[in-house]
């Protein structure tokens, strides 16, 4: 009863209340953008892991869903109308939040070398990697903590020698991939020397049809091609070339390569041709 007095006492224009529900939308959307921006899909990896998929999805529900439905049905003394504004507010805190939790789910927690190039690793991909090793008795291992604007580097070792045949054996028999093989992780850090037999060079990136695309890349960043490693990358939504710093171990630039002979080909078909 004292929320209807209160509400009646504050009777707002249909334009004012949709302007209050807009802003107050669009200060939970700065929250998201905060967070997937620096911490769930940093740098790059907001347009090409699935960052700008989940922004899309949110921005729909939080910035067009809750307001139009204000804009719709509220009225100024209508009656019910705190009834009706309660339910667009439970309809929209309830899409945000599935909204807020699938994009938290599919947020990238770490890069990996493994197969001779860097892949993303989303929180679902781990989650469900480390379940099947679970199941097959082997411990999982924590993945270090994403820092601000800093994803882990991590390399999964290539198979000893002698060894390729069992570990081909263990990916037809339900292990997860070298990518998402969390209990073989080690720092990239330490690791470096045993991947930079796998760097790029300029005949290769010829052959791949990205020579042009990734040197200029390198001088809008005013990078050298000698002071840089290239190495190959699969993300969720591009593939392409890695510029890795080697000095300090970070990646500098995502470079996507588009397949100009295979244009229709989704990025999941491709990278299965590809492996």
């Amino acid at each position: 009863m004292q929320v209807a007095a209160s509400w009646s006492n504050f009777s707002p224009s249909k334009g004012a209340a949709f302007s209050i529900h807009l802003a107050l939308s669009l200060l939970i959307f700065s929250s998201l953008v905060f967070m997937m921006v620096l911490y769930w899909f940093p740098g790059e990896l907001f347009f090409i892991d699935g960052g700008w998929q989940g922004l899309k999805l949110v921005a729909m529900v939080d910035l067009v869903l809750g307001p139009a439905l204000t804009l719709l049905l509220y009225k100024p003394g209508k009656p019910k109308l705190v009834l009706d504004m309660s339910l667009i507010a439970v309809i929209q805190i309830a899409a945000l939040g599935y909204g807020f939790y699938t994009t938290y789910q599919q947020r990238t927690v770490a890069l990996v070398y493994a197969e001779r190039g860097f892949n993303t690793v989303s929180a679902q991909d781990n989650l469900e990697a480390n379940a099947q090793l679970r199941q097959l008795d082997i411990d999982p291992q924590p993945i270090p903590a994403v820092t601000l604007l800093n994803v882990p580097l991590l390399l999964t070792p290539a198979p000893a020698p002698g060894k390729y045949a069992e570990h081909l054996n263990e990916i037809f028999n339900g292990y997860p991939g070298p990518q998402r093989r969390s209990d073989q992780y080690v720092s990239l850090d330490s690791n470096h020397d045993s991947m930079q037999k796998d760097a790029l060079d300029i005949a290769t990136l010829n052959d791949m049809g990205a020579a042009d695309v990734v040197t200029a890349a390198l001088k809008r960043k005013s990078l050298n091609l000698d002071d840089v490693e290239l190495y190959k990358f699969k993300a969720r939504y591009a593939d392409g070339v890695a510029v890795f710093d080697p000095d300090n171990k970070r990646i500098l630039d995502f470079v996507p390569i588009e397949k100009e002979d295979k244009p229709d080909e989704s990025p999941v078909v491709a990278e299965n041709e590809e492996s």
